[in-house]
């Protein structure tokens, strides 16, 4: 990391959740020579009957890796059960996300949106909120909620508003491609909205609202500005 580089910590629920809401922006973050940090919460397959869950888990795993490799990033590998945070203790979710925060000293932290349809990023979105609450020595300044698309835009409470937009280049669309590939398994055909063509067309409509060739959108869930020392 050079002087100026910021450390970045993306939290999803679930495996590939990362790459399908940021995957173009944590390109750009490495880049730019920020150190990125992946916290999953779940990769198990608990809501799918009939499938052998360790061996899904030990898969799905290995698609994390390969995707953080393309990044740089390390990772931390939770295991809460697949579309059933709600069994679980809220606090044991929220402290597993404040010891990531801490151990990474993040800046910078991206999580779903409270607008989700599926009710682990819910929890996701909820338990990131409380763990990055501003408090004295804290070292998160920014937190930015993702959309995840067959998710945030089938919400029943508030929608997704971004307002929040990161361009993105050719080569951190590239890497975002190679990311989904990376998680091929859980990835739909076309004109599925989880494709990989949908995902990557929704990127061109996100970097049109914006004037630029391709972009991911973000809430922002807070932003503190930094004084001059």
């Amino acid at each position: 990391m050079t002087p100026t580089s910021r450390s970045v910590l993306a939290i999803a629920a679930h495996a590939d959740d990362e790459v399908l809401g940021a995957g173009g922006t944590l390109a750009a973050h490495v880049h730019a020579g920020d150190r990125v940090h992946l916290l999953i919460l779940s990769a198990s397959a608990t809501s799918r009957p009939g499938r052998d869950h360790d061996q899904v888990r030990t898969h799905r795993a290995a698609c994390v890796e390969k995707a953080a490799a393309l990044y740089g990033a390390d990772v931390q590998l939770a295991d809460f059960p697949d579309n059933a945070f709600d069994t679980v203790p809220r606090l044991a979710i929220t402290q597993t996300v404040e010891a990531a925060v801490t151990s990474s000293r993040a800046q910078i932290v991206y999580t779903h949106s409270a607008a989700d349809l599926s009710l682990d990023h819910r929890i996701t979105a909820e338990a990131v909120a409380a763990a990055t609450r501003p408090q004295p020595g804290s070292t998160v300044t920014t937190v930015l909620a993702w959309e995840v698309r067959s998710a945030t835009e089938w919400g029943t409470g508030a929608p997704f508003r971004p307002t929040w937009f990161q361009p993105l280049t050719e080569d951190d669309l590239a890497i975002k491609e190679q990311a989904l590939e990376a998680y091929a398994s859980e990835m739909r055909p076309w004109p599925h909205t989880r494709s990989v063509r949908a995902v990557l067309a929704a990127a061109r409509v996100r970097g049109a609202q914006v004037g630029h060739e391709a972009a991911e959108a973000f809430e922002v869930v807070r932003h503190t500005v930094l004084t001059p020392a």
